[in-house]
C-alpha cells in the first residue's frame, strides 16, 4: 500500500506546471462562466420577503487588462412563488482602474494572488459586494472557483441597494450562498 501511495505521489510531482500560480497572462483571451445561487431575506417596499437569487455571468479577459462582463439575475420569491428575471447587464473595465458599472455602482476589477476580483460599492445605498474568481492549474487546463459575498459598512449595520431585477430599493437582512459553479475556456 505504501508503494502505491508513493508511486501516486511521484506521478503528481512530475507535473510541476500544475502547482504554478495562474497569472494574468494565462487568462488573456479566456472566457469565465460563473453561476451562483443565494438565499436572501430582504425588505422591499416595506415588506419582508425571502427570495432565492440566481446570478449567471460571463467574464472575458482581453488584452491590455480589459475585462468585459455580462450578468443576469433571476429572483424566485419564496414567499409568493413568483419568479422574475432581471435585465442582462453588460459592462467593460480596465483592471486596477475604478469605473462605474452597469447598475451605476462604483466598481474596481483587479487581479491578485491568482484571483480575479471585482469590488463593487453600492452607490445610493449602503454596503458592498466582492466577487472572487480563484484560478488553479488542472490536468486539462485552468479551473476556477467562485464566491460572491456582500459586506456591511462599519457602523451602518445593513446593506441597502437597488434590486438586481429592477433597481427598486431593497434592504438585505441576510445573504447566504447556496451553490456556485465556474468554468474557464480559451479560444
Amino acid at each position: 500500500m505504501k508503494r502505491v501511495i508513493l508511486a501516486m505521489s511521484l506521478a503528481f510531482l512530475s507535473a510541476p506546471a500544475w502547482g504554478q500560480a495562474v497569472t494574468l497572462d494565462d487568462l488573456r483571451g479566456a472566457t469565465i462562466t460563473v453561476s451562483a445561487v443565494h438565499d436572501e431575506k430582504l425588505i422591499r417596499g416595506g415588506q419582508p420577503m425571502t427570495v432565492q437569487l440566481t446570478t449567471n455571468g460571463q467574464i472575458k479577459v482581453g488584452d491590455s487588462k480589459q475585462i468585459t462582463s455580462q450578468f443576469q439575475a433571476t429572483s424566485n420569491n419564496l414567499t409568493t412563488g413568483r419568479s422574475r428575471a432581471g435585465q442582462t447587464n453588460t459592462s467593460s473595465a480596465t483592471l486596477d482602474t475604478p469605473t462605474q458599472g452597469a447598475q451605476g455602482y462604483d466598481v474596481l476589477w483587479t487581479f491578485v494572488n491568482g484571483s480575479l476580483v471585482r469590488l463593487r460599492v453600492y452607490t445610493g445605498g449602503q454596503g458592498a459586494g466582492k466577487m472572487t474568481i480563484s484560478f488553479r492549474r488542472a490536468a486539462n487546463g485552468l479551473s476556477c472557483s467562485f464566491a460572491m459575498p456582500m459586506a456591511r459598512e462599519v457602523g451602518v449595520g445593513r446593506i441597502a441597494k437597488g434590486s438586481q431585477i429592477d433597481q427598486a430599493p431593497i434592504e438585505i437582512l441576510e445573504f447566504r450562498q447556496i451553490s456556485t459553479s465556474c468554468q474557464v475556456s480559451k479560444g
